[in-house]
């Protein structure tokens, strides 16, 4: 069946803050699927990190995709990956979000969070980029 790969990403700067999140849907012949983005109030750079994750998840789960393929959500924040990986070490800010992304990996049972460096990771930087300059 093959798989899909997210491409996820979240950022934020200034103050007041202005942040936003970004995504890539891909198949695993590198075909575009979605692209999503959008923007956050008040949020720092690790919750719109995780709510990239989130949202990407969520599209996920209610897809036509779901069912027959395997996901793997890749994003440049090792902290937010220790964080997926280790519940112990989350911040008890974030627990609605965390509590979200844990039953949307439920649903989807084929899910992987993995870390791709920064470079590897500018498609989903730059679906997001647009919505920042505005």
């Amino acid at each position: 069946m093959g798989y899909l790969k997210f491409n996820v990403d979240g950022s934020s700067s200034g103050n007041p803050r202005r942040a936003g999140y970004g995504g890539i849907l891909k198949g695993d012949t590198g075909k575009l699927i979605a692209i999503l983005s959008g923007p956050l109030k008040n949020s720092d750079s690790d919750l719109t990190e995780l709510t990239a994750i989130r949202i990407a998840l969520e599209v996920f789960v209610k897809s036509e995709w779901e069912n027959n393929r395997d996901l793997a959500v890749e994003t440049d924040s090792m902290v937010i990956i220790s964080w997926c990986f280790n519940p112990v070490l989350r911040q008890w800010r974030f627990a609605e979000t965390f509590k979200i992304i844990d039953h949307c990996i439920i649903l989807v049972q084929n899910v992987k969070i993995v870390y791709v460096c920064r470079e590897v990771n500018n498609c989903a930087k730059t679906s997001k980029s647009s919505m920042l300059l505005a």
